[in-house]
């Protein structure tokens, strides 16, 4: 409990008494990796079906859609992807260390740098 202004808050206790992170903040430190990845792709997921929903009503009221331009959303997955995952590798590597929970931002980090480098050698020789 915190005293602030003459009323008690509780405020959650993430350490134990030896100092390590209690149980509870551990659950939350390993689902963060999985909630992170898992909106990533629902955000994905429903910004190609409305943009598909989008090209279909155009074409249903007779006019002509505009070009798909899937390099530029190749582009931004890439970049959400890489700095999610360097926030996440940051992060890990602040409450844990050197340790196997680093790879929970690792993953995405490398996974953004594979689609910025996939568009830059593929779309940048296009141009």
């Amino acid at each position: 409990m915190i005293l602030l202004h003459g009323m008690r808050f509780p405020i959650p206790v993430l350490l134990d008494v030896s100092g390590d992170l209690c149980d509870s903040a551990q659950v939350l430190i390993a689902i963060l990796p999985l909630v992170s990845v898992v909106v990533l792709g629902a955000l994905t997921y429903f910004f190609l079906l409305w943009d598909h929903q989008k090209r279909i009503l155009i074409i249903q009221k007779g006019g002509t859609p505009p070009s798909s331009k899937i390099e530029e959303k190749l582009l931004l997955l890439g970049i959400v992807a890489l700095f999610i995952g360097i926030g996440l590798t940051v992060f890990f590597a602040i409450y844990n260390g050197l340790s196997p929970s680093l790879l929970g931002g690792i993953i995405p980090t490398t996974a953004g740098m594979g689609i910025i480098t996939a568009y830059i050698f593929i779309y940048r020789k296009r141009k």
